[in-house]
């Protein structure tokens, strides 16, 4: 693939800062399992105290520059990569390195209590170089006593907030409900007095309430950090975090499961708004956010009919939403599923221009955005770098997450689309439910696929049509809130400042993407003990199954270190002959593949024996040489 960059015409160049997809896949697609799964900690039992303790020891002690298998090789890419440089909490020491599974610990290392700093100036260790590691499920609802904070616990707090009702809230926007209301409170009916009242005191008690659950659930992410999630599960849920005002942040390798807003507020037309995004960035510079899976989470559905308007209930605003004059941003290898309003760049309004349009320069590359409704991005007042993602939506009007559109082209917005894949289903299928227009008039398309077909002049001429037709009310939204409109155009006046690789197909992007993108797909190995010399292996029992056309055999481990030891384990089988592979591998360590054992407790003198399986055509004699580790993956 040709590798492209500010300045160079087109021409071949070294690629300093990306893989090739190809090779991408080759290094990353044995790196972990699907985003979202179980635990591996929670397969055959509990890690006791003192192994999360040695686990725990393992990961702080790791070595910065060590901390993710990949990242040596790949730093921040994109915008991201631009301005100062993207680093995060690179350089920590060990002071600064945490490891934390639940929310008052991640609240700690936030505020890098461990640093000697903290003690007499609270605000300068927030601003150092730190490094944290989330070990499984963090809820943002976690009160620290067993319990999780819940509608009832915030209106408990206040007497306020205990005035909401979302049922009462409902009633309130029937009109005709409201009617029959008003003229009993005319007639001087009691009931209806006191019932007008308890509506009254909504508007109050949603504010009180949303400030409460903010207070609870909200992280403030400082300056110069790196968050890395350690293993396949590591996942925030009903949390969130902000970015405000704070810069050089990366965050990798985590599931959010977005937070619901227990007030959520309808238009009176066809849509809810809510206040929690999942990530949400205000005037923050220098961010990387790489390898996470966002999305809804599995909501209880909640079907209402208002005023003969029927809708599904959305508690949810953004997934990660970058505002205020945010600047030098990437977003890569995400996965955005399951979700209304996914990523709005430039949140604060049209009317902005003169504190946004300066910057706003965000990379979104081999992203999947996979059953969203909009904004796939929605972008004002930047230079956005859209290429090599993965799209699939359903135009469906049955679906709940129906596709209204995937790009939504904002005011004064320079949106550069490269090599993206759209896949589209339903009987709106087409150019037109990847464009949108929201008053901006800068598009340009090269080497984009819908549905496996090549669409850079249909995405353009989609563009264009979207603006024409919406022409009227661009220019009277223009005149008010004073951003520049002008005719369709594909001349952006800006080239990406970066090295970067086109994929060459729509196959080529969809699997790779698939394949690499999301949480629990890169290898966060500071947790991983080689406890190698604690074992005795012995091979056994090499047949070949004449049905199948596989080989089988075993490896017993024997724990003869003298302790216990507690997993989760990998066994890895090293140095296989070529053409031999090991079917049923949990992933693979630095080219060779592993099987992750459960994470009992192996006793002094126990074994383990683990059955293997391999495809071997050319029938070759199988030899290797094997390693186990210990530690979460």
């Amino acid at each position: 693939m040709e590798t492209r960059r500010s300045g160079d015409s087109g021409a071949a160049m070294p690629c300093r800062a990306a893989l090739g997809m190809v090779a991408a896949a080759l290094l990353m697609q044995g790196c972990g399992g699907q985003a979202g799964g179980e635990s591996v900690a929670g397969q055959g039992g509990s890690v006791t105290m003192a192994a999360m303790a040695r686990q725990d020891a393992a990961l702080q002690a790791a070595p910065a520059r060590n901390m993710d298998a990949n990242l040596h090789a790949a730093a921040a890419t994109g915008w991201a990569s631009q301005g100062a440089g993207t680093t995060g909490g690179a350089g920590a020491p060990a002071s600064n390195i945490y490891v934390v599974r639940n929310w008052a610990e991640l609240n700690a290392a936030l505020a890098n209590t461990n640093s000697p700093t903290y003690a007499t100036d609270p605000a300068a260790a927030k601003l150092e170089p730190k490094i944290i590691r989330i070990v499984g499920t963090i809820y943002g609802t976690d009160l620290g006593n067993g319990r999780l904070a819940d509608e009832a616990y915030y209106k408990s707090l206040n007497a306020t907030a205990a005035k909401w009702d979302f049922n009462l809230y409902l009633q309130s926007l029937d009109t005709a409900f409201m009617a029959d209301l008003n003229a009993r409170v005319a007639q001087g009916d009691p009931e209806a007095i006191a019932l007008r009242a308890r509506i009254s005191a909504l508007s109050s008690a949603r504010s009180t309430l949303r400030n409460l659950q903010k207070a609870q659930i909200q992280f403030i992410i400082p300056s110069n950090t790196t968050i890395v999630g350690v293993g396949r599960d590591a996942r925030v849920v009903d949390g969130y975090f902000s970015i405000n005002a704070t810069p050089n942040i990366i965050i990798r390798n985590l599931e959010f499961q977005a937070p619901q807003d227990l007030t959520p507020s309808w238009d009176g037309k066809s849509a809810w708004d809510s206040r929690y995004k999942a990530i949400s960035v205000v005037t923050g510079k220098q961010l990387w956010i790489d390898h996470c899976t966002l999305s809804d989470g599995t909501p209880a559905e909640e079907i209402v009919t208002i005023n003969g308007v029927t809708s599904h209930v959305n508690r949810f605003d953004g997934l990660i939403d970058i505002e205020d004059s945010s600047d030098y941003v990437t977003l890569s290898y995400n996965v955005f599923k399951n979700h209304d309003k996914t990523n709005m760049v430039g949140g604060s309004g049209d009317g902005n221009g003169a504190k946004e349009r300066d910057f706003n320069r965000i990379t979104f590359h081999n992203n999947v955005w996979d059953n969203i409704a909009q904004r796939a991005p929605r972008a004002r007042f930047g230079r956005i770098h859209v290429y090599n993602n993965y799209y699939r939506g359903d135009t469906s009007a049955t679906a709940k997450y129906r596709l209204g559109y995937f790009i939504g082209m904002g005011a004064e917005s320079k949106i550069l689309s490269e090599s993206n894949a759209f896949e589209i289903s339903g009987p709106e299928a087409g150019a037109a439910k990847v464009m949108s227009n929201l008053n901006g008039y800068q598009f340009k398309d090269v080497g984009s696929w819908i549905n496996g077909v090549p669409a850079s002049a249909a995405l353009e001429a989609a563009a264009r049509a979207a603006l024409e037709n919406n022409w009227a009310k661009v220019v009277a939204a223009a005149a008010s809130s004073g951003f520049t409109v002008g005719p369709y155009t594909n001349e952006l006046g800006w080239t990406p400042a970066y090295d970067y690789r086109p994929g060459a197909s729509f196959q080529e992007v969809k699997m790779h993407n698939l394949a690499t993108a999301g949480s629990g797909k890169v290898a966060i190995d500071g947790a991983n003990l080689d406890v190698t010399s604690s074992f005795s292996l012995l091979r056994s029992g090499l047949a070949w199954n004449r049905i199948t056309g596989k080989y089988s055999a075993a490896i017993t481990l024997t724990n003869t270190g003298g302790a216990a030891l507690a997993g989760p384990f990998q066994l890895v089988l090293d140095q296989l002959p070529a053409g031999v592979a090991l079917d049923n591998a949990s992933g693979t360590r630095d080219g060779a593949p592993y099987i992750t054992l459960a994470a009992d407790d192996i006793a002094p003198g126990a074994s383990v024996t683990v059955p293997l399986v391999y495809s071997n055509p050319g029938k070759l004699a199988i030899s290797y040489t094997n390693a186990v580790y210990v530690g979460y993956f």
